[in-house]
């Protein structure tokens, strides 16, 4: 039987700070608002690594606490009185409770069974950031050995590249405090607060200006909605995860040979196959950016997505000229990624933006994994429905080095379950037809 009990990480010997939101918190923050706690999933992240040999509990909640000290996001409290804006309390000191899963040699449960048991239970109930720190962490132990971490993170504290960063960081710090070498060094980076006072910079405010004025122009050109091509399923929005080593290969394969992006590749592939069932010629496409552009915020641990709005033609046949029009698209919106989203509120509230394709491409960011000798199958899933979206086509690129994820959630008005499995594939076999050159260069 699986004992279950509490520890405490304690950490010490931080800067105690006060002070607003930056941007990308600020927009989730109020994306918190408007949708939490009904809808849970986006704002959890979720992460396990293993536990080094000869650890002890000791050691792993010292290294927490050594982590906590170096992310200022890991030890805060947001909060926001009525009709005041929120506010963001760095801790310098304080305490992490820690659940702990002790496994008995004769138990026939498997840690892949409690960490699952671990993320269910740290998304099942709202965090409260004003007291609560952002970070539910879990340990599971072999007869009082170490062997996993499990944690849940709220998406105000990170994104998925942090998220990721931070695991990688980590373990490092487990791997020195086994070995019994140093802990290896902080990332210089910049915190929140930092991002915050930049932000409000004269140089910060004409960021924001021009990012203000570009969407402006968007609203001026936007297409008319266009009508349901389909009878809507229920829920109406449908969600798939298509996994593939072949896509990954593809990908790079057609970035090296054309001389671009991976992140270029992928949009050009989704705005090739949108057009397949788009009856307009123009889309509204808004494309996530992660904002870690500059040396300083490279290895920020926060959140810095924001969403750019643009608006792209649905043209172009060949390879070169959809390659060229995603190109154009990327620049556009790494030009406008840094603004105050609340100031974007304003100016949308005075004109409508039609449902259209959002692109969120966050596998680009992870180094190139060595090759497969034999790829693994191409796996199709249906993880997800929902009632509540405001896009006809979400499309989520993450996944592994070796292998994506191309995660999708659509409109059956507009792209029914049938042909939304048609258009993951399609991207793939696309995918590999541009690798091939197939397109005829």
């Amino acid at each position: 039987m699986i004992t279950e009990s509490r520890a405490v990480v304690e950490f010490h010997g931080g800067t105690a700070r006060t002070g607003p939101l930056c941007w990308g918190q600020q927009g989730t923050w109020d994306s918190l608002a408007q949708w939490y706690p009904e809808v849970k999933p986006f704002f959890f992240l979720t992460r396990w690594l293993p536990v080094p040999l000869l650890l002890e509990v000791g050691d792993v909640l010292a290294v927490v606490g050594e982590l906590l000290v170096r992310h200022e996001s890991l030890r805060t409290h947001v909060s926001q009185p009525p009709g005041g804006e929120p506010t963001q309390r760095v801790l310098a000191s304080g305490t992490l409770p820690v659940d702990v899963h002790d496994r008995p040699a004769d138990d026939p449960v498997q840690f892949e069974d409690i960490v699952a048991t671990c993320w269910e239970r740290g998304t099942a109930r709202p965090l409260d950031h004003s007291r609560e720190l952002p970070l539910r962490l879990s340990i599971a132990l072999h007869e009082g050995i170490p062997v996993v971490i499990a944690f849940t993170l709220s998406h105000l504290a990170a994104d998925y590249t942090a998220t990721d960063a931070l695991v990688r960081e980590l373990t490092a710090m487990l791997d020195a405090k086994a070995s019994g070498t140093p802990l290896p060094p902080a990332r210089p980076a910049a915190q929140p607060l930092d991002l915050a006072q930049a932000e409000r910079s004269p140089e910060g405010q004409r960021r924001n200006v021009d990012a203000i004025r570009h969407l402006r122009s968007v609203l001026d050109r936007a297409p008319a909605p266009i009508p349901p091509q389909a009878t809507p399923e229920s829920p109406r929005f449908v969600g798939a995860d298509l996994e593939s080593d072949l896509l990954a290969v593809a990908v790079r394969r057609t970035a090296r040979r054309c001389r671009t992006s991976t992140s270029v590749v992928l949009l050009a592939l989704t705005t090739a196959l949108v057009r397949s069932f788009w009856p307009e010629p123009r889309l509204r496409l808004d494309i996530m950016q992660g904002n870690r552009t500059s040396p300083e915020v490279a290895a920020s641990v926060t959140t810095l997505n924001q969403v750019v709005h643009t608006i792209t033609d649905l043209d172009g046949e060949s390879l070169t000229e959809l390659l060229d029009t995603a190109t154009r698209a990327m620049a556009v919106a790494r030009a406008h990624s840094r603004y105050d989203n609340r100031a974007a509120r304003e100016v949308l509230r005075a004109g409508d933006l039609p449902p259209g394709v959002q692109f969120n491409d966050m596998w680009s960011t992870l180094p190139a994994g060595p090759r497969t000798a034999t790829p693994s199958a191409t796996t199709l899933t249906w993880p997800a429905t929902s009632n509540a979206e405001s896009m006809a086509l979400y499309l989520d690129v993450r996944g592994t080095p070796t292998r994506i994820r191309l995660g999708a959630m659509a409109d059956t008005a507009i792209l029914p379950r049938a042909d939304l499995a048609a258009l993951l594939h399609t991207f793939e076999h696309l995918a590999v037809d541009w690798a091939e050159g197939v397109d005829g260069r």
